[in-house]
């Protein structure tokens, strides 16, 4: 049972999907990711007809938009000083917080299911959100925000009977929106491209009776692996990290 959630309307797919299982198994509900108020009215339509929500997913997001004119030091004088456009941070970052926010006070509401969890979350990063980008900085950092917020959150949440998980692919080998024209696939070896079933596949893994929490998979053709941690330095800066993790707890839990 799947509770379908778009900013494009997707109700041809559910009734597809109804049609041919019989039944009413999914629900399509159009919501902008990045307004709380419509991401949380999908969830309780959804809650009303399915009841207990085992798995949330926070998959939506865009390329760059460019936050900032071109830099060109001839014209900068004759333009106006403008606000950014952050609209890439709030559907790449923000949009996918809100979910991983509903799904996390969800799940503390549910009970354990037969599998022993309250529920999982997973989310999707980049390889951007460990490489820097020469023209994407805001995608770069929205993605590198899903990447620490992740090894973050499943460390807060672990022995909460909630796991949290995220991955994501180089390249995929499916047809996109028209913006992603055949043109810029081509700039693609075979190698870099990896199917929708191999994906799924990773997905599947991280379901169900997993214990896992806090990874990291990176999908590239038919390769997947965890993404290792940075570590550099880590020792020299852990015991500071450790008390300011205690003395903040401490303030969090009076609050």
């Amino acid at each position: 049972r799947v509770i379908m959630v778009d900013i494009n309307p997707s109700d041809d797919v559910a009734s597809e999907l109804n049609i041919k299982a019989g039944k009413t198994v999914v629900i399509a509900r159009k919501a902008d990711t990045t307004s709380w108020e419509q991401q949380y009215a999908a969830y309780e339509a959804g809650k009303a007809l399915f009841g207990h929500v085992d798995y949330f997913f926070a998959n939506a997001g865009i390329a760059e938009r460019p936050w900032l004119p071109n830099f060109d030091p001839a014209i900068a004088a004759d333009r106006p000083i403008i606000k950014p456009d952050l609209t890439t941070l709030n559907i790449d970052l923000i949009g996918q917080l809100y979910t991983a926010a509903l799904a996390l006070q969800a799940l503390e509401r549910q009970s354990t299911n037969k599998h022993g969890f309250k529920g999982k979350l997973l989310m999707t990063a980049s390889v951007y959100g460990f490489f820097p980008s020469a023209i994407m900085p805001m995608y770069a950092s929205a993605k590198a925000g899903i990447v620490n917020f992740t090894r973050s959150a499943a460390i807060m949440y672990a022995e909460k009977g909630i796991t949290i998980n995220t991955s994501y692919t180089l390249a995929t080998n499916i047809a996109g929106p028209p913006e992603v024209s055949s043109e810029f696939m081509k700039g693609f070896s075979e190698d870099d491209l990896c199917t929708v079933e191999f994906v799924v596949e990773q997905f599947m893994s991280l379901l169900g009776d997993s214990k896992d929490s806090g990874r990291v998979i990176a999908i590239s053709g038919t390769q997947a692996w965890d993404q290792p941690r940075d570590n550099y330095n880590y020792d020299a800066c852990k015991s500071a990290i450790s008390i300011i993790d205690a003395q903040l707890a401490k303030a969090f839990a009076s609050m």
